[in-house]
């Protein structure tokens, strides 16, 4: 009976969808920050606003029913990935007698969340939106494509630590010094030790002799790994 209704219907709503001229649906897209750090993760929000007497299909249904239901393309370019799936925001459900199933969808309003996660630090994101509205008062079904895309997105590069940067900045000024000594840079539990062998390189003998040379062999034999 279902498989009947739906192959009558359809030759109806195809028509229809042709003769419609207005959109009933009109849309807007927003990022949910405007300035993000490389490696965060920001949702693409996807608002319709929808014509009295339409509904707006929803994305969390089976698409086996019969109706169409809302879906989101991306266009991969290394710059970001997706998180998840289409997230649609407070849909209503009901039994639908003609595709006999539940079915969900949007009056007056509807909201589709995305979440992406920003790989490098000029990402462009791009994605067809695709869903179908519908008026049982017109009894017409009309199917649709949204073009999303976001390049402006202010993103910063990840930033690195301050125990992690000093530790960056022994290890260079180490290599510059001696190329030929491997080196090690202490944990920062070593930290206070480190600061008392540094103290030690100018001190001299109780014969006034200067010890420097040796305690820097020393030194560099316990922090530079030379045996």
């Amino acid at each position: 009976m279902r498989l009947l209704l739906v192959i009558i219907s359809f030759p109806i709503f195809v028509l229809c969808a042709h003769a419609q001229t207005a959109k009933p649906i009109r849309w807007s897209f927003a990022l949910s920050k405007n300035e993000v750090k490389q490696g965060d993760i920001v949702e693409i929000i996807m608002k319709a606003e929808i014509n009295s007497d339409w509904y707006l299909y929803s994305s969390d249904f089976s698409p086996e029913l019969g109706p169409t239901v809302s879906s989101i393309t991306f266009t991969e370019n290394g710059s970001y990935k997706t998180i998840g799936a289409l997230k649609a925001i407070g849909a209503k459900e009901k039994y639908d007698s003609l595709w006999e199933g539940k079915i969900k969808y949007f009056v007056k309003t509807g909201e589709f969340r995305q979440k992406v996660k920003i790989l490098t630090i000029n990402p462009v994101i791009k994605a067809i939106l695709s869903y179908q509205v519908c008026s049982d008062k017109e009894g017409k079904c009309i199917p649709y494509d949204e073009t999303i895309s976001f390049n402006n997105l202010k993103v910063i590069a990840m930033a690195i630590e301050p125990d992690k940067q000093a530790a960056v900045e022994v290890k260079a000024v180490s290599k510059i010094d001696n190329p030929s000594v491997k080196t090690t840079v202490p944990s920062k539990s070593n930290l206070s030790a480190l600061e008392a062998e540094k103290e030690k390189l100018v001190q001299k003998d109780g014969k006034g002799n200067d010890i420097a040379v040796d305690q820097l062999k020393k030194f560099s034999q316990k922090y530079g790994g030379d045996k």
